[in-house]
């Protein structure tokens, strides 16, 4: 007789967190990637499509939002990419496995619960669909209903509502100090609480008006990075 695995979710948070991530900090990372990917992947067909990820932290730290202005997600897509951990073959149907992006969607998602208990994501797919509403929880429940308010535009937000023990990880000034470390050349732009972390891209494709002057700009970069 064939049986299914039993997946005790806060165990897998506990292997995330012991062996594939070296630090809660890393969640800042992960979430940053999924919005930049969900960006990337509206911007295949609409190549003007806003670029813009807004990062808040509220109440010192109580309350943690990452906004985007990604593709959005289906109903059907939230139960596929949210619920089942490691499935690969639908990430490849909805077009997420190439190249161009960075993270796992899934993966990524699941590192807020090195910080929370809590997640919850408000959806809008721009297929149109209506907008969708996923709570999880680190015990493995998780449930999906229509939102009580259609988005006015597509894209995706991720609340955070952090434990107690967490409060180093999602005070603003961490917070602020992580996604410039993970996100500061990403070429979207990055805001936290209102202060731009990032929207240049990487300095080496910035244009110089001559080769001397993307010299010591790139030098001047280097000595701010590395000291």
């Amino acid at each position: 007789m064939e049986s299914a695995f039993q997946v005790d979710l806060r165990g897998v948070v506990d292997l995330l967190s012991r062996h594939l991530y070296s630090s809660p900090r890393v969640y800042v990372r992960e979430l940053l990637q999924n919005a930049v990917d969900a960006i990337t992947a509206r911007r295949v067909d609409d190549p003007v499509a806003p670029a813009r990820v807004e990062v808040t932290v509220e109440d010192g730290g109580a309350l943690l939002k990452i906004h985007d202005t990604g593709i959005g997600l289906t109903e059907q897509e939230v139960h596929t990419l949210l619920a089942t951990i490691g499935r690969s073959s639908k990430r490849d149907e909805l077009g997420f496995a190439r190249h161009e992006f960075l993270g796992q969607f899934g993966i990524g998602l699941l590192s807020g619960f090195l910080v929370a208990d809590e997640i919850e994501v408000e959806t809008r797919s721009v297929t149109g669909a209506h907008t969708v509403r996923w709570t999880g929880l680190a015990d493995g429940r998780y449930r999906v209903e229509r939102a009580a308010a259609e988005r006015a535009e597509p894209g995706t937000t991720v609340t955070l509502r952090p434990r107690a023990d967490a409060g180093e990880w999602v005070s603003e000034r961490t917070v602020t100090e992580l996604a410039a470390l993970y996100g500061s050349l990403l070429p979207v732009e990055v805001r936290v609480n209102a202060r731009r972390i990032s929207g240049d891209g990487p300095p080496w494709q910035a244009a110089h008006p001559t080769p001397d002057a993307r010299r010591a700009a790139l030098i001047d970069h280097g000595r701010e990075l590395f000291g």
